[in-house]
């Protein structure tokens, strides 16, 4: 059973421009009911955990968070119905069929739709995951240690920010961060064995989520981004934009403890060769 959106009132409030219901009609939230159940579910898998999702259900109706999460959650039923149901676009929006005076969209204007509803759906993803990681101190803390937060914090790209860097895309923003989330892992990992440390990275993505990073790591971690996304464009690092900000953390030692005390750190302060008599091999 739905818990964020559960009345007329509420469906009605984020779909604007939808034509009234006439007296007999089977209002839109019962013909809507079984795809938002579906909606919160997957919202809840997906991004906010069963916990998060309970907590917001309980807020005012006026929190910035309730509104973004029960937006995304429309938009997804939306998105799930529209192809199972009679719609139809009118001056004043779109409707259901509901009398013989309503001529059924066309093909195109139904797929202008579901673009313009998925444009919106992956809008209110992006707001979601940024009001979660600024919600108040309590409901933040629950977000932190869910399994939800853990996937995005798995990454330095923690929204879809990353596909808009990576310029326009067809479809859906949302399934293309889910389809480059993987090779991203792989190119970070892959710089920290080399570059940065597998400790510094790991502390990168965590202070990242929790928006704790000083203004020094942060600028560092920009520049490590930048390179990732150089290599998703072009297929290659920079290696002396790289080595230029690896020479920034090893002039800061205390800013980036984790580097200096890894064995990466130690590829790059290999140990001095000093000429002693004893030695085989002694060179004048």
């Amino acid at each position: 059973m739905a818990r964020l959106i559960t009345t007329e009132q509420q469906l009605r409030a984020h779909i604007p421009n939808i034509i009234a219901s006439v007296k007999g009609e089977t209002p839109l939230i019962e013909k809507l009911s079984l795809f938002i159940e579906l909606a919160e579910e997957w919202v809840k898998q997906t991004f906010t955990s069963n916990e998060v999702f309970n907590v917001i259900c309980n807020l005012s109706d006026s929190l910035t968070i309730k509104k973004i999460c029960s937006q995304l959650v429309v938009a997804e039923a939306m998105l799930r119905a529209i192809p199972s149901l009679d719609i139809v676009l009118t001056p004043n929006g779109f409707g259901v069929v509901s009398t013989q005076n309503l001529t059924p969209a066309s093909k195109p204007r139904i797929d202008r739709l579901i673009g313009s509803m998925l444009t919106h759906r992956d809008e209110c993803i992006e707001a979601l995951l940024l009001a979660l990681s600024n919600a108040g101190s309590d409901l933040a803390q629950i977000w932190f240690s869910s399994t939800q937060a853990q996937f995005f914090g798995a990454t330095l790209f923690q929204n879809l920010s990353l596909v808009d860097e990576l310029g326009k895309v067809e479809g859906s923003r949302w399934e293309k961060y889910l389809q480059l989330r993987p090779q991203v892992i792989d190119l970070e990992a892959s710089l920290a064995e080399e570059w940065f440390s597998p400790e510094l990275m790991t502390a990168f993505r965590s202070e990242l989520l929790h928006g704790t990073l000083s203004a020094l790591r942060y600028n560092v971690v920009l520049q490590v981004k930048s390179q990732i996304v150089g290599y998703l464009r072009e297929g290659s690092f920079n290696s002396r934009r790289l080595a230029d900000i690896v020479n920034v953390i090893r002039q800061q030692a205390s800013e980036f403890a984790e580097w200096h005390r890894s064995d990466v750190a130690r590829q790059f302060s290999p140990p001095v060769y000093r000429n002693k008599k004893e030695s085989s091999g002694y060179w004048f």
